[in-house]
């Protein structure tokens, strides 16, 4: 890999979290109106949707209670969009025309009498397996069911998702009933919304940081590229144009191991750089192989810079996980060793058979964490690296660690000098 190369790796990375447009939340008032009086559905109609009818029914925006202007102000348009059906069959039709468009109903007004056959209940109910977000509004002149047994046949699980109105109805009684499932129904979807908005926002910070790694690991990736290809070049240079066959050999050898601590090189940076990582199947892995994968892709960093690296103890110790995030893990912890420790001192690396599970220990000998921020430093954002920092780095281990493999991640100053990092996941239990 050249130095050149690198660049553009770490240029890429360091672009941190892509633009990403922020959908805007379009409220649905779309109602479904089922009745098999033509006079009833145009009352509907005129209710619902006065704007577009030739009427003098009161207006959406009424004024006359505070009430009725706050869930007025929730709906921020002047008119429903009725769509009024006389059958059962048309009403099926409709809301499975609507979802296939990508306009579904957010409430529905069902007769509960439809002449032969089924009946409102039966309707709503197979309506719900097409559309389980919509809300229902069942109106009847008659006492036919308690609510109960409504509750028992559409299912205890829908019990917020309808409401009874008894014929004749007001126009009042039908606004109200339209505001507040409509209301309802698009402060539910406007929040599913913001918070898948607000993951993809997260899953963009989190992939930012992982990359800000990467690109700091590419770069001690160029150099040690750069020194095998010399190697490479020269032997093969050596080979051309000698005829002592011992030599020649030599020569094949070293451009031969050369080659394989490339090909390793670059097999443990690609598993690094991974955005797959988290969705690859688990699998048992020794601790301490990471550790010395990680160290491989740091071998330049710690070669160049004074630093000095002790393996206190390396315990051979399997647990069960993802290796390549737990590979991310120790890279992030060993860089912000060497950050806190200005390219110089020394990380002790550790790894202990505690019975049921595996201690790993990161300590580097720098200043350590003020008290007051050592409280801080596991929350998202909180940096004490100033403008050098994002603030994500430890959580991300810390994640990796309790969620990815139900394990304790701690972050204390060590008793005679510099920070050390604490983990413990539980080990593979050999049979």
């Amino acid at each position: 890999m050249s130095e050149s190369a690198a660049k553009k790796i770490e240029s890429k990375f360091s672009d941190g979290i892509s633009e990403s447009p922020q959908s805007a939340y379009q409220p649905n008032l779309r109602i479904l109106v089922v009745d098999d009086e033509p006079e009833i559905l145009k009352s509907y109609s005129d209710i619902l949707n006065p704007d577009a009818q030739d009427s003098n029914v009161v207006a959406l925006r009424s004024t006359r209670s505070k009430a009725a202007t706050k869930v007025s102000e929730a709906v921020p348009v002047t008119e429903f969009e009725v769509i009024a059906v006389d059958s059962f069959d048309k009403a099926i039709t409709a809301v499975e025309e609507g979802v296939k468009a990508g306009r579904p109903f957010s409430l529905g007004f069902f007769d509960v009498m439809l002449g032969e056959g089924p009946d409102g209940y039966d309707l709503v109910k197979q309506i719900g397996a097409v559309d389980p977000k919509m809300y229902a509004v069942f109106v009847t002149a008659y006492n036919d069911r308690s609510i109960d047994s409504i509750q028992d046949f559409l299912g205890s699980d829908k019990t917020q998702k309808w409401d009874y109105l008894n014929k004749p109805f007001s126009h009042g009684e039908i606004l109200q009933k339209a505001r507040s499932f409509t209301r309802l129904y698009n402060l539910t979807e406007e929040k599913l919304l913001k918070d898948k908005q607000l993951e993809e926002v997260r899953r963009q910070l989190l992939e930012s940081e992982k990359l800000s790694s990467v690109a700091a690991v590419a770069r001690g990736v160029s150099h040690e590229f750069g020194n095998l290809l010399m190697q490479i070049m020269g032997k093969a240079d050596l080979c051309l144009v000698t005829d002592n066959q011992e030599k020649m050999k030599e020569g094949f050898e070293v451009i031969l191991n050369a080659t394989q601590r490339a090909n390793s090189i670059l097999e443990r940076f690609k598993d690094l750089s991974n955005p797959h990582a988290k969705y690859e199947p688990r699998q048992n892995f020794y601790v301490h192989e990471v550790i010395d994968e990680a160290l491989l892709l740091m071998e330049h960093k710690i070669r160049t810079s004074e630093l000095k690296v002790s393996r206190i103890r390396t315990d051979h110790v399997q647990i069960e996980g993802y290796k390549t995030a737990m590979l991310q893990v120790i890279v992030n912890l060993t860089l912000n060793a060497i950050h806190a420790m200005g390219d110089r001192g020394q990380i002790d690396f550790t790894v202990s058979d505690l019975g049921l599970e595996a201690e790993i220990r990161v300590r580097d000998y720098g200043p350590g964490i003020k008290e007051e921020s050592l409280k801080k430093v596991l929350e998202p954002f909180y940096t004490t690296k100033g403008s050098e920092g994002t603030g994500l780095g430890l959580p991300i281990c810390q994640e990796i660690i309790e969620v990815d493999h139900r394990g304790i991640f701690r972050v204390q100053n060590h008793g005679v000098k510099g920070l050390e990092v604490v983990m413990q996941i539980p080990k593979v239990t050999e049979v």
